[in-house]
């Protein structure tokens, strides 16, 4: 038997599962009807090329992220759909290309489809600074060495450390003076 987490699991992925196949079948039903009775782009292979990675990652958000019942009970939740990492990478896919879709629509052209570098782009910015995060933990960082003997920089205190220094150095001046009543 479930418990009450599990349940709300998945009320939201098949929520969420409802909501991104109406979208995508919204938009891709109006690309269709745009490319096959206007004729807008001249062709059609672009699309549906680019639809692929779209139909891909739709398959794999539903294989992993439908939840699954035995009559009412459900005996598996899926995958949480909200969580980062691969999840979030599908769901940007299928964003992108969704938009993708209606910039075509829009436009009636193909070369929108040249904005699928940006994706490849991104990857490239992010493992760069990736890979440069391991060199530096794994080789050292040679300029962060120079940085670190250049400036000598004192370590910034907390407000607890400053009020403590502040009341001992009270009670040191106390001590010294005569006190009077």
């Amino acid at each position: 038997m479930a418990g009450a987490s599990d349940k709300k699991l998945a009320v939201a992925n098949t929520q969420t599962l409802k909501s991104v196949h109406t979208v995508s079948l919204a938009i891709n039903v109006l690309a269709l009807l745009v490319l096959f009775v206007f004729h807008r782009p001249g062709s059609k292979k672009p699309f549906i090329f680019f639809s692929l990675p779209l139909v891909g990652a739709e398959y794999a958000i539903e294989r992993f992220g439908r939840p699954k019942y035995d009559g009412k009970v459900v005996v598996l939740a899926g995958a949480d759909l909200t969580q980062q990492g691969v999840t979030e990478w599908l769901f940007d896919i299928v964003y992108f290309t969704l938009a993708l879709d209606v910039l075509m629509i829009l436009f009636g052209s193909n070369k929108v489809w040249w904005l699928w570098l940006a994706i490849p782009g991104y990857a490239g910015y992010k493992s760069f600074g990736f890979l440069k995060g391991l060199k530096e933990m794994f080789m050292g960082s040679s300029s962060g060495k120079k940085a670190a003997e250049g400036a000598k920089v004192e370590p910034t205190k907390s407000k607890r450390q400053a009020k403590m220094e502040a009341r001992s150095q009270r009670a040191e001046k106390g001590s010294q003076q005569a006190r009077y009543r």
